[in-house]
């Protein structure tokens, strides 16, 4: 329907015209879209070029709602209780403005950028509540695959994305999410995307062909060997929110960043037996949760199996976030082939789980009764 057709509509049958028209979801969504685009065409005529110079110079405008957006509104979704459960001005102020003096367009704002690599970390990418918590409205263009590649790249430098992390777990601190009553470690695999090197054929070459990822590297746990890296985790006892990431490749035993994970301030730290930092927890005061470790000359006492018993029901909670990141994020194997945008990838990856997360306490569904 054109503006014309609906105009004359209007004027020869009045308001049984406008009901019908109502009544058809499509059609009042495109009219409306034909005014607006009317009006943004006759405004962009008035507009000189100093004030083009002004508004091209600063980041571009999304998100001002219209009555297309406000007729297409739909119910409270789990995207709009994650918008809400922290302060987006300190991110906004961390990741900074995007455009510069120069010609050209105006860049996509960091913080839409950031919402739209979440959107992608969940796999929700199909209704208009991705549209309400990045930030767009429906006559916003949405950003392409390079301009997301683009600001993922901006995110490795000078550790901006562990800024964000950081800025949303003191957030989450200061709501009483985070209660360090322990602290729970643990490390997983994740398979590389590229495929291993392939061992050199008879009469070839002895040394290995390099794989497409030089950054990778085989790992050992238990029977279950992994061609790739692995995701350290230090989460927080009470909602298991992820406190401290660390990623490297798969060569490094869990105990080498096993520091790292304390964040110093909880009661307890708890941790399988891969962990041998039962002397330094000792030394910050904290409480030793790590479970023993037996060997063939000192078999574990029945004492201490009862409480790796204990410890082991406490600290599988743990898992939570590694299952997450495979089952519902496809992370089982990563996309990237260098560790730093894969390792990009993860600690985006654990915004997103503590976003999630924070929001399914907060907003608790209710159960019919």
């Amino acid at each position: 329907m054109t503006l014309s057709k609906l105009s004359e509509a209007s004027a020869a049958h009045g308001s049984k015209a406008a009901l019908r028209f109502q009544r058809s979801s499509v059609c009042r969504l495109a009219g409306i879209a034909l005014i607006e685009a009317f009006a943004q065409n006759r405004i962009g005529d008035s507009v000189g070029k100093e004030e083009r110079e002004m508004i091209r110079m600063v980041d571009r405008v999304l998100g001002q709602l219209s009555l297309a957006d406000g007729l297409a509104r739909s119910d409270t979704t789990q995207l709009d209780q994650i918008a809400t459960v922290i302060d987006w001005m300190p991110i906004r102020a961390l990741l900074g403005q995007r455009s510069g003096p120069g010609k050209g367009n105006t860049s996509y704002p960091a913080e839409t950028l950031l919402r739209c690599l979440f959107l992608g970390v969940w796999n929700n990418l199909s209704d208009l509540s991705f549209r309400r918590f990045a930030g767009f409205s429906l006559s916003d263009r949405t950003p392409d695959h390079s301009t997301l590649w683009r600001f993922r790249e901006e995110l490795k430098c000078d550790g901006l994305i562990d800024r964000v992390f950081d800025e949303i777990t003191r957030q989450f601190e200061q709501k009483g999410l985070i209660l360090k009553r322990g602290t729970l470690i643990d490390a997983s695999f994740m398979q590389a995307a590229a495929r291993p090197p392939a061992k050199p054929k008879k009469g070839e070459d002895t040394s290995a062909r390099p794989s497409a990822d030089p950054d990778a590297r085989w790992g050992r746990k238990g029977k279950k060997t992994v061609f790739g890296y692995k995701v350290h985790n230090g989460v927080d006892e009470a909602h298991t929110l992820i406190r401290r990431m660390h990623f490297t490749d798969a060569s490094i035993t869990d105990t080498e960043p096993a520091d790292t994970l304390i964040c110093g301030d909880e009661a307890a730290a708890y941790g399988d037996q891969a962990y041998y930092t039962h002397a330094r927890l000792k030394q910050a005061g904290i409480k030793d949760r790590l479970m023993h470790r037996p060997n063939k000359h000192h078999p574990l006492t029945p004492r201490q199996k009862q409480r790796n018993r204990l410890i082991s029901k406490v600290r599988a909670a743990v898992e939570r976030p590694f299952a997450v990141f495979k089952q519902r994020y496809g992370m089982r194997r990563l996309r990237f082939f260098n560790q730093a945008t894969n390792r990009t990838q993860c600690v985006l990856a654990g915004c997103g789980y503590n976003l999630q997360r924070a929001a399914a306490v907060l907003f608790p569904v209710r159960k019919p009764a």
